[in-house]
C-alpha cells in the first residue's frame, strides 16, 4: 500500500489556504497603506515643527526651496539649528517633499506670502486619509489640499 495524500485531501488543503489568504491579504494591504499615511503625516509634523522653530529663532522663514535652513548652518541671524536631522528624500509613494515660501496664492490671494510643504505623487485616497488625520477631511479647503497628485500642506496654524 502506497502512503501519500489523495487528490481530495490536496484540494481541501489548497482551498483552506486560499480562504485564509483571501481573509489576510486585504488586511495586510490596509496596514501597508496606513503605515504610508502615518509616515507622511509624521514627516509633515517634523517639517512643520522645524519651520516653526526656525521662525522662532530667526524671526523669518526659510527661503523658498531652502532645505539647508532646516538641516545645515544658515546665514540668518539667530539661527540655532539644525532643526531636522535630515530632509526626507522620498515619501511612501516615491514622490518628494518640497518647502515652499512664496506668494503663489494656494491658500490666500496671490501676492500674499504663505508657507507650505508640497508632497508629490500622493494618490487621492491617501490624501483624503492624511487630510482627515491632520485637518478637516476636505481636500479643497483647510490646511491640507490635493491637486492632481500633489498634496499641499500649509505650515502656519491659520485656517484658510
Amino acid at each position: 500500500m502506497k502512503k501519500g495524500f489523495t487528490l481530495i485531501e490536496l484540494i481541501v488543503v489548497i482551498a483552506i489556504i486560499a480562504i485564509l489568504a483571501a481573509i489576510i491579504a486585504p488586511n495586510a494591504f490596509k496596514a501597508i497603506e496606513k503605515a504610508r499615511v502615518s509616515g507622511t503625516s509624521g514627516d509633515y509634523r517634523s517639517i512643520k515643527t522645524a519651520a516653526m522653530s526656525y521662525y522662532a529663532d530667526t524671526g523669518g522663514w526659510p527661503a523658498n526651496a531652502n532645505t539647508a535652513g532646516f538641516i545645515g548652518d544658515d546665514a540668518a541671524s539667530g539661527w540655532d539649528g539644525p532643526y531636522l536631522e535630515k530632509w526626507p528624500t522620498r515619501n511612501a509613494w516615491g514622490g518628494t517633499y518640497s518647502w515652499v515660501n512664496s506668494n503663489s496664492g494656494c491658500f490666500t490671494t496671490a501676492g500674499t506670502d504663505e508657507r507650505f510643504i508640497s508632497i508629490t505623487t500622493v494618490p487621492a485616497a491617501a490624501a483624503g486619509k492624511i487630510d482627515t488625520a491632520l485637518d478637516d477631511g476636505n481636500l479643497t479647503a483647510g490646511n491640507v489640499r490635493h491637486a492632481g497628485t500633489t498634496l499641499i500642506m500649509h505650515v502656519s496654524d491659520d485656517t484658510y
